[in-house]
């Protein structure tokens, strides 16, 4: 049995402050004979981790290429060594055994070109459900035969963590909800004639109605013996699901703004002394924010209708200063003229 280390201090906070996107194996397992389309764009930073975090990478230019990631029925080839496996995920040229339960998924090894790796403790790489705050480590080893010929062995260990969420703004579509899935993988691979340090950070962002993350940023160092240490970055999307999603957050005014135009949100909430708010802008605009009780009476307007450049914007409100008591309060955008209510509790 697989043993790992699991830390959630995070998942009451998490739970209690939004409709977050939880990773489950209903939801977002391998489905055999699913064809996963991705479209190769520039590599962009990855941003802060966090709650309530607005990723916009609106402008990023797609290179025009396509991936076909396909998981099979049946493996194209037998790894030897390798047993209870129910799924296999070609990607990248490579053939991943999986096995994928209610749990979680664990990699037992995979094939390549020339390259047959066999895992004598395997990689833990999900585990169910999986939540904002949630981290786990685990630790792993192999052989790798090379050629047919050649053997190396391998060990080290990864850290999964679900670091961040937020609204992800991508070049034709907004998503709300999205939570951040940090991947660090560190291992010491050991031949006859060398010995070498690969460590690969990914960051991969899944949205609510969407089984496959839409976005990936990935980072591989490989440092061989005393040369310089060789990195690549990648990066795609895969957005061309089959998906029921939602896009940008709750709005209320069925004349509401565009998803294109901006993206709003407040935490943590509930609150108890204080809540902060971020909203981005596509374009300049005049904004107004004002504070209303559950009856509707105007308690603060917080920002004036003046124009606010393109960005994204913040402001925190003091529940002290405005003699808020326990109940439950709306903030009220008004973007040109344009209407988003946001229910706030205060504790």
């Amino acid at each position: 049995m697989k043993k790992y280390i699991l830390f959630a201090a995070a998942i009451a906070m998490a739970s209690a402050s939004f409709a977050q996107c939880v990773l489950t194996y209903t939801n977002n397992a391998l489905i055999k004979g699913d064809n996963i389309l991705t479209k190769d764009i520039q590599f962009v930073e990855p941003g802060n981790a966090g709650p309530n975090q607005i990723w916009d990478y609106s402008k990023i230019s797609i290179d025009g290429n396509s991936s076909s990631n396909q998981v099979l029925s049946n493996p194209t080839a037998e790894l030897k060594g390798v047993s209870e496996y129910n799924a296999l995920l070609n990607e990248g040229g490579r053939e991943f055994y999986m096995n994928v339960t209610s749990d979680g998924i664990i990699e037992k090894g995979y094939t390549a070109k020339d390259i047959a790796l066999v895992y004598s403790d395997p990689v833990l790489k999900m585990i169910y459900p999986f939540a904002f705050g949630q981290i786990f480590t685990d630790k792993y080893a192999g052989s790798a035969s090379i050629m047919g010929i050649s053997k190396a062995e391998l060990a080290g260990d990864i850290t999964v963590t679900a670091d961040a969420f937020g609204t992800l703004i991508l070049p034709d579509v907004t998503l709300a909800n999205t939570l951040r899935v940090k991947t660090e993988k560190t291992g010491l691979e050991v031949n006859p004639c060398s010995s070498s340090v690969v460590r690969i950070v990914r960051y991969s962002w899944y949205a609510p109605g969407y089984r496959y993350p839409v976005l990936v940023l990935s980072t591989t160092e490989s440092k061989t013996g005393i040369k310089e240490p060789v990195i690549t970055k990648s990066a795609f999307l895969n957005v061309q699901q089959n998906a029921n999603a939602v896009t940008v957050t709750s709005f209320t005014d069925p004349q509401s703004l565009a998803a294109d135009e901006f993206a709003v949100s407040v935490y943590p909430n509930p609150f108890s002394d204080r809540f902060s708010f971020n909203y981005f802008l596509r374009k300049q605009m005049p904004v107004n924010i004002a504070l209303y009780d559950v009856n509707g009476k105007l308690i603060s307007i917080i920002r004036q209708a003046d124009i606010q450049a393109e960005g994204i914007h913040t402001g925190e409100i003091e529940a002290g200063q405005l003699s808020l008591t326990p109940g439950m309060y709306y903030l009220k955008f008004t973007f040109k003229d344009k209407v988003v209510m946001k229910k706030v509790v205060k504790l």
